[in-house]
């Protein structure tokens, strides 16, 4: 625009330093043409901003409908006033006045077709009070690490600060262009606006959605909305908007503790309760519950003294203050008893160990935390253990007394059997002789057998490691019973490995004793066949140290599958008519077990009934 008001300096001077905001405005519709620095300052716009913009839409007033261009021309160029005044409200957030009086003048431009207008607000700032709310207010929503937004009432955004795009990941261009919808979840759409909605009738709004990031993945936030009212009436709504996906992922997690932790307390065997420095039940879990007898659920802010007795040494209840776990809990000091003598209300007692310890938050103390393990069984348990283990020593002594007081009148019965032997008898004398010879014999073995088994009950059973032939062991004993089973018309046979060391460290008379055992049954099972004596040896992880593996295998009568594992106990038959024909108390295989056992090996069966068996002990020793 040019002309002779325009180009002058003086008039540039005036319109560009004026204090009062100016604005030229052209045509019916008021688009800006030019404005003065006061004008750029008052809508904090710089003027390339401003330029071709509607005058209306700028300043943002509310109610346009008195605002004709047109007809202010015509009132100005008909009238005697040479300015029309208007006193109108603004809804802008940047311009600082919500009320200000506005001053119409025609300016006249021989080249310019339409009507030429200069505006000047006056008074736009009221005074130094309105000045200040005006900065606080644009500091709070410039600065705040919030999101805000300030929207119309059907949702589009009007302005956002640099919180809301960090929070969506938008540009404040990109977030301008929409409304806020394209912003929510979906499944989050209805409750938003809803409270949208509240918020646009005046009521202010609180609540958590789901939005959604511009990179396509969901944040949780909460929302307030609160009404913008200028003149009392709601003009539109403020967003203000905090990330809360962490805080609730933290709150999840200690939950998730809690609970887990509400697992844990409800799991443990132990009584487990907390209290305050009164002694009120602050927390109680199950276990606690049911040895306390309290319903868990009614259990906090009970008394605790209210609901069992502690007994002392002489089987008397305390008196509930005098509960030495209360006056633990009230000392603050952390207490460790082992066994007490607990009552529950109803009458009934227990054994428990308890452990007070004090909760101190900041030096502040806060009461304590007890575990009370019920040790009633285990006393119990003990005390059955003992008496079990007096009455098995009694039962060994008993056992080891008469077998060896039998054995001196039955070595006076072999011993004179032997002689009458050796004299003149007839046929039926010597008959009836050798029946006792052998009956005396059996007795012996019996006696011999009991003695053993007597001895390791009682745990006086000892093993030496001394140097010994395993080659001469096994020999003697294959020795010992090459008669019997020629006898019987069977074939014992020893096989070994050849490379076996020469000497080994161990007890000689055990092994054999196990060889003896094992070998006798073999022979008495077996009628028709043979019993094989087989020794393998096996490396470990010391050069030195062999791993023997002893087998004695029969032919004979086997033993049943459901049998087998009965075989090794004391007194343990496979029935009562095989004992009747073959004899024996039961206690060999017994003995055997415990012999291997005493010197770190072990021993099994294996057998198909009718197809003979097949035992075996392994027994780790040191070759010298």
């Amino acid at each position: 625009m040019s002309g002779p008001l325009t180009d002058s300096k003086v008039w540039k001077s005036i319109f560009q330093n004026a204090p009062i905001p100016m604005a030229m405005v052209v045509g019916d519709k008021g688009i800006i043409c030019k404005v003065n620095k006061a004008f750029e300052k008052w809508t904090e716009q710089c003027s390339d901003e401003l330029l071709s913009k509607s005058f209306i839409h700028i300043v943002g007033l509310q109610d346009v409908e008195h605002i004709n261009f047109k007809q202010i021309a015509y009132e100005l160029e008909t009238g005697s006033e040479d300015s029309v005044h208007y006193k109108v409200l603004l809804n802008k957030e940047r311009i600082k006045s919500q009320e200000v009086q506005l001053h119409f003048s025609l300016l006249e431009d021989s080249e310019q077709e339409d009507h030429c207008f200069i505006v000047q607000a006056v008074n736009p700032i009221k005074d130094l009070a309105a000045e200040r709310e005006w900065e606080e207010s644009k500091s709070l929503f410039k600065y705040n690490p919030l999101g805000v937004a300030s929207m119309d009432l059907s949702g589009h955004l009007l302005r956002v600060n640099e919180g809301q795009c960090k929070i969506t990941g938008h540009t404040e261009e990109e977030l301008l262009m929409d409304r806020y919808t394209h912003l929510i979840h979906p499944d989050y759409i209805a409750k938003t606006n809803y409270h949208f909605s509240m918020a646009s009738k005046g009521i202010p709004q609180s609540y958590h959605i789901h939005m959604l990031h511009k990179e396509g993945h969901s944040i949780e936030v909460n929302v307030i909305n609160v009404p913008t009212i200028l003149n009392g009436k709601v003009v539109g709504v403020y967003g203000i908007t905090s990330d809360i996906t962490d805080s609730r992922r933290y709150l999840q997690e200690i939950e998730n503790l809690s609970n887990q932790l509400e697992l844990i307390f409800n799991a443990v065997d132990e009584c487990i309760f907390g209290v305050d420095h009164a002694g009120h039940l602050t927390y109680l879990n199950k276990k606690g519950a049911e040895l306390l007898g309290i319903y868990q659920e009614e259990a906090i802010g009970l008394k605790l003294t209210n609901h069992f007795l502690q007994f002392n040494e002489n089987h008397y209840p305390y008196a509930p203050q005098k509960m030495p776990i209360y006056q633990s809990i009230l000392s603050g000091e952390s207490h460790c008893v082992k066994e007490e003598i607990f009552g529950r209300k109803d009458g009934s007692t227990f054994i428990a160990e308890y452990q007070v310890t004090p909760l101190i938050d900041q030096g502040e103390r806060k009461g304590a935390v007890v575990v009370i393990r019920d040790i009633t069984s285990i006393k119990e348990i003990m005390k059955a253990k003992e008496e079990a283990i007096h009455a098995d020593r009694a039962k060994s002594e008993f056992l080891a007394m008469m077998s060896h007081e039998l054995r001196t009148p039955m070595n006076g019965i072999v011993g004179m059997t032997s002689l009458l032997m050796d004299t003149d008898l007839d046929e039926e004398q010597k008959s009836y002789t050798e029946i006792i010879a052998n009956s005396s014999n059996t007795l012996m073995q019996m006696f011999g057998e009991l003695l053993d088994f007597s001895k390791i009950e009682a745990g006086k059973i000892e093993v030496v490691h001394e140097p010994f032939s395993l080659i001469e062991a096994l020999h003697e004993v294959h020795d010992l019973f090459i008669a019997s089973a020629e006898e019987k018309g069977i074939r014992l046979i020893l096989n070994y490995d050849e490379n076996i060391p020469e000497t080994f460290l161990g007890d000689e008379t055990k092994i054999k004793q196990i060889l003896i055992n094992l070998i006798s049954n073999g022979i008495k099972f077996t009628n028709d066949g043979e019993v094989v004596i087989q020794i393998e040896q096996m490396n470990t992880h010391l050069a030195h140290r062999k791993l023997l593996v002893f087998q004695i295998q029969d032919t004979g009568i086997g033993i049943p599958l459901h049998k087998q594992n009965e075989l090794f106990q004391s007194f343990s038959q496979l029935d009562t008519s095989i004992n009747r024909k073959y004899g024996g108390t039961g206690l060999g295989l017994a003995i055997s077990k415990r012999l291997v056992e005493v010197m770190g090996g072990s021993i099994s069966v294996s057998s198909d009934e009718g197809k003979g068996a097949t035992f075996q002990f392994l027994l780790e020793l040191d070759a010298v």
